[in-house]
């Protein structure tokens, strides 16, 4: 967060929530419309439907986004922070309620956190919907996920469209889509799953019972991720009960991780909401279980933060959850009364304040009143007398202080509060690890500034202050303070948090260790950079545990300590502390740095209606030096034994300190200040700085009109006596006060510096000397003096009004103890002001050549202020001024100047950071040559100018006198010969080496080591690709190749490609922001402050200069401030080549422009209903150019294709203006504009007229474009540095003494000394000489911005723009006119399936399925279906059936178009990838059919089939791609996707089944001539299947049924039924005729 939105977050502002919403995966839906509906604060919006897919696209308008939205908001980023993203994945029902599939709940909280505020391309897991509304028979449970873009936009941060520039590098500028792979959901997930486990968590909150100020009644309020509950009322009381328990369950962890507790009160017939409490999952789970309390959480006002409401107690537990998918249903239940009383035991606490001088008091009263206030207790009034500080001002004095008699009067009041002050042991000890890691720090950047060049002991004493740092946490682990005994009150937060710091800590020991092992194995000529990178890392560190200090303690917190002072009957300024720094804790005692009980200190009071959320806003009203205490009633004795060597007390808020007053001398040493423009009325400041401390008040003199102050002055209170003994302030320095005003004391910035303290004890050994006997000193030895060392060096101070810093001061103060008999310093004296800082820390001067060239005014808005008179370019820095020549007549908006260059000598500190700021200045001259400054500006880094490889001799000669200028010296820069003669005997040497070398190379005797080697890597598989160029092939081609590369296919590097950047050309870092030529320095003429919210700077002018600073070995200047005098600017002093630069910087030149514009990303609509209907103007030279009649319509990404050619001359027309409006009827509005710098381009030695192509084309889709041809362009700039041309032989060129191979890949027959020239030109910065790049062809992505909306993105534009000048041959323009789609024909048959799952079972109970495959392609409603195969019994079917599609399909997009009615009187163009889905069913008469699997077939992505259906399994990722466009004809197996079953209760998708496939693919003239038909239908019929006799319809062919399928089933039972009746008759006859029988056998 940068300093406007840190200290403005709590001001009202403009923000966008951008969300890009681009598809599902593993919805679980087969059949049916998905849509995604966004809702945001009582707003909804939704995605277009897409039908019949288990994996749903939203991108469909074009390739790189569009399912865009906006949510605007006007509010504070508190409030904005709060709400929550809830995306719903919904089935479109037509006559029944939509069914929620799944939900995606995100905070923006989280979204704010991120780098940039934003998610690009990544996965959300949707859960399930809270409601707990049936999902419907045809919707499987599946692990879904949404691909999203969530961004929000501040008016001052932009949003992020891809990722960062820092994490690309400029080499993989464009290749982050080739090398990324976003459709892999696990590596792009929202969440980091390598380090957390997600989990389903049952949260159990508890609210008992509340604390309040005021009686009434009252109710809470609870939200997360959706839920929401509310508590019951308790009806007029001051300590409402509710106890209840709400139980939900959520998964953790989550984006929605922020808990909103609102408190309403009963007024006036209505609810209000009198405080609110959020908490952050994050901070109190510790990577375990969250859990949070028991514990009382401490309310204040949202509207005024300082009135405390109250306090509630409350509990939060959470247990894990075994169940996959649980219920969310929140359920809400009464509880018993809060009885554990361990932590919530209410005790007596005494609240002390003692004020005891104060300074810098704003008001014109006469007494004072202080007040201290802890939660709901206020003490008792402290009054005193106010007075003025004795002196002489220039102002009049607006400040008042006051000192307080002994015996010392307190604030004082008792209130209860639970005791918990055993739980604070640990946070008191991170406090100690950095203070005392910020001030080894402190020490060693002393010694950096009195050693600069001694590295090897800078890297010892690094590695001591590590050592140290190490020990310090090795002291405290072992000492168990991060584990100690919490007692009976430890809770589980407590727990996990010390099990946390503790791991913590252990981790970050480990990261030092680490830091100390790179300074030991650090090379010398690296160590520089070594230690600037260690301390960078090292401050790194102290952050972040100052943040996780602030964080952690959530729990058992105390409630703000809150001084107030008034004065005059009105609040004049609060002090807001932390109160448990001020608790008396006999255990912590040790720690006496940290623990701030009755310590006297300094404490800043900010004005009452201050608003802003910074330390540093400059709203202070006061500064007073005191000391609070807060002790226990019964621990009240020990704490007056404890302080009894300081203090005595014979009565309640009576003190008497032991030792009354010490006797100090005060030195302040003011140096110089850095202005911020535009501060005051006026462009420049007549600036001084008024210090005040204690009784004591002093000036400095004015500077008159400048930007950049030196005083060079010591401020000197000779005699002060403070309270107390000097050990006091040893252990807390104080601050002291100081002001930068200026005429106008109501303009005056604030600020405090912290007061070195000396004791006499210590003061002998405390000087910047090394003693005679130096050299025996070792650097640690060095290092540990430099403690206490004085005078103490100069720092920065910032000072700042109404959150805004207006200046810096250089400067520090040192406190003194005087020694001897205390009558002699009786009488104070006032203060005494003299110049000239001790040598010991007044900054090492050094001289420098100043050299700029005034290259003009541009952009000159105020025609007011341009119509009065000449002007004049000034450039101030230190006490040199150099001035340009009068001005010639404006052209337009763009001033020149006569004489453009002049040079001098400064002086400049040894310390860069010490360096003065660099001022430049735009002068009106009258006709009396009377001078007045209209605009003012600090050039920024001014150290970057610094010529660090170069030095130059000056030689001052004779003054003279001139009329125009007046007292003048000239600087004549002597070269040196001695290494003008080396350079040339080194040249000799090595055009000697280089001859030998092209000789061995030439007869091939020394292999040719290239300066280039890496890049010839592909060469190999260019030349066994088949893929050759197609003169389909256009420059979208090239564009689309750029974007759309699979990483598993490689047949992108067969076709050329350009470079993509995601913002605009000149934020490149690579090619110096085009700033190398000069740099632009805004004019401005005032500040506009506003109330609620950063000021706005009048910039009405630029002024772009080129500057170089030369260290130089001139004799030093009289002066000792530094400098030199203003130098006559002649153009005779500039070698050959600097002349021509100046004639060619500041000539005039016809240019031709010629502007591309490729397409819109993410338009904002200015129509409620629709998107806007876009199109492009230009404005360059005061000519407007509109393309109206080629508007798009309601498109949010609309390709544009437009070629312009503008005719404009520099520097007249520097300035070429793109704006995008929104064709209506009425009026056309203005979506956005952006500005394009053409000088800039034009200038600049990266050569952006036109990019550099990667390979050299004389025809086709890559032909070269730009006038000369690299050959020539290499000349050129071999000529421009004095270098060698270009040298050729063989397959080899040699420049610069490097040797460089052919990089072409594709176009390798064109002619040799081209490409190799090409290949030179595109390592342009490998070369010695050079060392730059130069602009390869690009496509730039410009942002588009609205007055209206000052900061806040409109929208993007992607284009380039090419120059040349207007009198020489120009090529043909590149035609970049979306080429139309071709029409296909798709001609699918499906020959076979097999191992397809069983749907359905016959009446006889045999598994079977009756098979058909139904497909489409662009509209789900006409599509095509197969016959059926019945009574598949071994999941086999024979269809040889044809389906034929037609589309349209654009191969330089590699895109489907679907045109679609859009309206009455309009049609829509959508974009889709080219996908036909085949779906496999099984046919039921009487239910509804069974879904049993389904292909989605991407023509020109498709994995390769298999040929044989035993080897078909489900493709991998390295599977390999065919494009069907350029295949025509593929066939094989390809696996179905199938669903789980009701047997599986797992979250699973499966591949069953296999389907055999013939795929053509023809063009409309192709297909007419060779037409097919459906199905077995002619022309081209094919054969039908050869199915088996079972296969047919039972119900039109019922004898046919009977007798192949219900015969072959009972014929068994059939025959076996005869037999058995056969047998039976048998039987039957034979018992029958038994008795006949038996009496026909004759007796004997």
């Amino acid at each position: 967060m940068n300093h406007l939105e840190d200290c403005f977050a709590g001001a009202p502002q403009e923000f966008l929530i951008c969300i890009t919403v681009h598809k599902a995966a593993n919805t679980g839906v087969f059949t049916g419309e998905l849509y995604v509906k966004i809702s945001l604060d009582k707003m909804s919006k939704n995605t277009k439907t897409h039908a019949n897919s288990e994996n749903p696209f939203f991108n469909e308008i074009d390739c790189f986004s569009t399912q865009y939205f906006v949510f605007e908001f006007h509010c504070t980023l508190t409030e904005l922070l709060r709400l929550t993203v809830l995306f719903e994945l919904k089935k479109y029902l037509l006559y029944k309620k939509n069914v929620t599939v799944g939900e995606l709940l995100i905070d923006l909280h989280s979204v704010w956190s991120q780098p940039s505020h934003s998610y690009f391309k990544k996965w959300g897991r949707l859960e399930t919907p809270i409601s707990d509304e049936p999902l419907g028979d045809d919707v499987k449970e599946n692990i879904a996920h949404l691909q999203i873009d969530l961004a929000i936009i501040s008016q001052h941060s932009a949003v992020k469209t891809g990722p960062n520039q820092d994490e690309l590098g400029p080499e993989n500028i464009n290749k982050f889509i080739a090398t990324q792979n976003f459709d892999d959901i696990k590596s792009n997930l929202l969440q980091d799953v390598e380090s957390y486990t997600q989990s389903n968590i049952r949260y159990f909150l508890r609210l008992y019972k509340g604390i309040f100020v005021k009686k009434s009644n009252y109710m809470l309020q609870v939200s997360f991720a959706g839920f929401k509950a509310k508590t019951q009322v308790a009806k007029n009381t001051l300590t409402p009960e509710w106890n209840l328990e709400f139980t939900f369950a959520w998964v953790y962890p989550s984006l929605a991780q922020r808990f909103l507790i609102l408190i309403f009160l009963h007024e006036h017939l209505q609810w209000k909401c009198v405080a609110e409490y959020e908490i952050s999952i994050e901070e109190i789970a510790f990577k375990d279980t969250p859990s949070l309390g028991p514990t009382y959480l401490h309310l204040y006002d949202p509207v005024n933060p300082l009135n405390y409401v109250g306090r509630i107690l409350m509990d939060l537990q959470s247990h894990m959850l075994s169940e996959d998918r649980p219920s969310h249903v929140l359920i809400t239940k009464s509880i018993d009364s809060f009885s554990d009383t361990r932590n919530t035991t209410d005790e007596n606490f005494f609240v002390e304040f003692l004020p005891l001088l104060g300074n810098n008091i704003h008001t014109s009263s006469n007494s004072y009143k202080f007040v201290a206030k802890l939660a709901e207790k206020y003490s008792n009034d402290l009054v005193g007398a106010l007075k003025t500080p004795p002196g002489k001002f220039r102002t009049t004095m607006h400040t008042k202080c006051f000192r307080q008699d002994s015996p010392f009067r307190s604030c004082l009041f008792k209130l209860r509060l639970p005791d918990n002050r055993s739980k604070f042991v640990s946070d008191f000890l991170i406090i100690d690890i950095i203070n005392f890691m910020r001030s080894e720090l402190d020490i060693f950047r002393i010694y950096q500034l009195k050693y600069p060049n001694e590295l090897r002991n800078q890297s010892k004493c690094l590695k001591f202050l590590l050592h140290s740092i190490m020990s310090k946490l090795k002291e405290g682990l072992a000492k168990s303070q991060f584990n100690h005994d919490l007692g009976e009150d430890a809770t589980s937060w407590d727990k996990n948090r010390q099990h946390f710091l503790q791991g913590y800590f252990v981790k970050l020991s480990r990261q030092l260790r680490a830091l100390r092992q790179k300074i030991k194995y650090s090379y010398q000529e690296h160590l520089d950079a070594t230690i600037m990178d260690i301390l960078n890392e090292v401050q790194r560190l102290i952050c972040e545990i100052s943040s996780l200090a602030n964080s952690l303690r959530v729990q058992d917190d105390w409630p703000e300590l809150l001084l107030t002072l008034s004065a005059g009957g009105k609040v004049l300024g609060t002090c807001r502390l932390n109160a448990k720094h001020f608790l008396f804790i006999q255990k912590l005692q040790k720690y006496q740095s940290t623990n701030q009980c009755w310590k006297v200190k300094s404490f800043v009071f900010k004005a009452a209606g201050c608003t802003h959320s910074c330390g540093n806003c400059g709203c202070n009203v006061g500064v007073i030096l005191g000391c609070i205490s807060i002790v226990l009633d019964r621990e009240r004795r020990e704490f007056l034994s404890y302080i009894a060597g300081d203090w005595s007390s014979d009565d309640f808020m009576v003190w008497q300190p032991n030792v009354v007053q010490t006797f100090i001398s005060c030195q302040v040493y003011v140096h110089q200040a850095k202005v911020r423009p535009g501060a005051e009325h006026k462009p420049l400041s007549d600036g001084h700085v008024t210090v005040y401390f204690a009784e004591q008040a002093a000036e400095t003199p004015t500077a008159p009109a400048t930007l950049s102050p030196i005083w060079n002055a010591v401020i000197t209170f000779k005699v002060l006596a403070l309270p107390g003994s000097i050990s006091w302030y040893l252990q807390n320095p104080p601050l002291i006060s100081i002001e930068f005003c200026s005429h106008d004391p109501d303009l005056a910035g604030s600020g405090q510096t912290v007061v070195s303290v000396i004791s006499g004890e210590i003061e002998t050994e405390a000087g910047w000397g090394d003693g005679a006997r130096c050299w025996q000193r070792s650097a640690l030895t060095k290092l540990q003096k430099l403690k206490s060392i004085s005078p103490p060096p100069l720092k920065w101070v910032p000072v700042a009004r109404n959150g805004i810093v207006l200046a810096e001061v250089l400067m520090s103060a040192e406190f003194t103890e005087l020694d001897g008999e205390t009558d002699v310093y009786k009488s104070e004296k006032l203060a005494e002001l003299k110049t000239g800082i001790p040598l010991d820390i007044r900054p090492n001067m050094l001289n420098y050549v100043l050299e700029v060239i005034f290259v003009g005014l541009r952009n000159y808005t105020k025609s007011t202020l341009s119509s009065a008179g000449k002007r004049r370019a000034k450039i101030m820095m230190a006490d040199l001024v150099l001035s340009s020549g009068l001005s010639t007549s404006r052209v337009r908006n763009s001033i020149n100047f006569l004489v453009a260059y002049a040079s001098g000598v400064v002086s400049l500190p040894d310390q860069q950071e010490y360096w003065p700021a660099m001022v430049a200045t735009d002068v009106l001259v009258n006709a009396f040559n009377k001078e007045s400054t209209l605009g003012a500006a600090l050039v920024p880094s001014s150290t970057s100018f610094l010529q660090k490889e170069r030095s130059t001799k000056c030689v001052r000669e004779h003054e003279y006198s001139d009329d125009s200028y007046g007292p003048s010296s000239i600087i004549t820069m002597d070269y040196d010969e001695e290494a003008t003669l080396e350079d040339t005997e080194d040249e000799r040497a090595d055009g000697v080496n280089s001859c030998w070398k092209r000789i061995k190379i030439a007869l091939g005797l020394n292999a040719a080591t290239f300066a280039n080697k890496l890049a010839l890597k592909y060469d190999e598989y260019a030349e066994s690709s088949d893929l050759h160029e197609d003169k389909r092939f256009t420059w979208w081609t090239k564009f689309y190749n750029s974007v759309h590369n699979d990483q598993h296919d490689r047949t992108h590097l067969c076709k050329h490609s350009l470079v993509i950047y995601q913002n605009e050309l000149e934020a490149q870092p690579q090619f110096g922001f085009l700033h190398d030529w000069a740099v632009p320095v805004p004019l401005v003429h005032g500040v506009k402050f506003k109330k609620h919210g950063p000021p706005k700077e009048d910039i009405y002018a630029t002024l772009k200069l080129q500057i170089k600073l030369t260290p130089c070995q001139c004799a030093s200047p009289p002066c000792d401030a530094g400098g030199g005098d203003m130098l006559r600017p002649l153009a005779a002093v500039l070698n050959p080549h600097q002349q021509t630069m100046l004639k060619s910087v500041t000539e005039s030149v016809h240019l031709t422009v010629r502007v591309y514009v490729v397409q819109g990303l993410q338009i904002r609509p200015r129509d409620w209903t629709s998107e806007s209907d876009c199109y492009v103007k230009l404005s360059l030279g005061g000519k407007m150019v509109s393309d109206q009649a080629h508007y798009v319509p309601n498109q949010s990404n609309p390709i544009f294709g437009r070629f312009f050619e503008l005719e404009a001359t520099l520097p007249a027309d520097p300035i070429l203006e793109l704006m995008v409006y929104d064709h209506d009827k009425r009026k056309d509005d203005m979506i956005g504009a952006t500005l394009i710098d053409l000088e800039d381009r034009w200038h600049s030695k990266h050569h952006a007229t036109v990019g550099i192509p990667k390979e050299y084309s004389q025809a086709g889709y890559n032909q070269w474009h730009d006038i000369y041809l690299p050959s020539e362009v290499l000349e050129n700039l071999c000529h421009q540095v004095g270098i060698q041309p270009p040298y050729f032989y063989g397959n080899v060129i040699e420049v610069d003494g490097m040797l460089f191979g052919d990089e072409t890949v594709i176009a390798k027959s064109e002619d040799l000394h081209e490409r190799l020239s090409l290949t030179v030109l595109r390592n342009l910065e490998k070369l010695p000489s050079f060392g730059y790049k130069l602009v390869p062809e690009h496509v730039e992505t410009r942002t588009l911005y609205h007055d209206d909306y000052p900061g806040v993105e409109q929208g993007k534009i992607q284009m380039w723009i090419e120059l040349f000048k207007a009198s020489m041959f120009i090529p043909t323009h590149i035609d970049i006119t979306p080429t139309p789609p071709i029409g296909y024909e798709v001609r699918i048959v499906v020959k076979n399936l097999t191992n397809v799952p069983f749907g359905d079972r016959n009446i006889f109970g045999k598994l079977m399925s009756d098979i058909y495959v139904t497909g489409w392609c662009q509209d789900v409603n006409k599509r095509q279906t197969t016959d059926i195969h019945f009574r598949s019994f071994a999941g086999e079917a024979v269809f040889n059936w044809r389906m034929i599609f037609t589309l349209k399909y654009s191969p330089n997009e590699d895109m489907m178009v679907i045109r679609r009615k859009g309206g009455l009187f309009e049609e829509i163009e959508i974009k889709t990838p080219p996908i036909i889905y085949l779906q496999v069913w099984d046919k039921d008469f009487i239910t509804r059919d069974d879904y049993l699997g389904a292909l989605e077939l991407n023509l020109s992505n498709l994995p390769e089939p298999y040929y044989v259906h035993q080897k078909c399994q489900p493709f991998s990722s390295k599977r390999k791609r065919v494009n069907l466009f350029t295949r025509k004809s593929v066939k094989g197996w390809f696996p179905l996707q199938g669903c789980p079953g009701p047997v599986l209760t797992y979250r699973l998708t499966l591949w069953q089944g296999k389907i055999e496939l013939h795929l053509d693919i023809c063009t409309d003239t192709e297909a007419s001539n060779s037409p097919a038909g459906v199905g077995h239908d002619p022309p081209m019929a094919l054969e039908r299947p050869s199915r088996p006799e079972s296969s047919f319809n039972p119900w039109t062919h019922p004898f046919k049924s009977l007798h192949l399928i219900f015969w072959p089933q009972i014929r068994k039972y059939v025959f076996m039924g005869v037999f058995m009746v056969l047998v039976g008759l048998g039987l039957v006859i034979f018992f029958a005729n038994l008795p006949n029988r038996l009496m026909s056998i004759p007796l004997e």
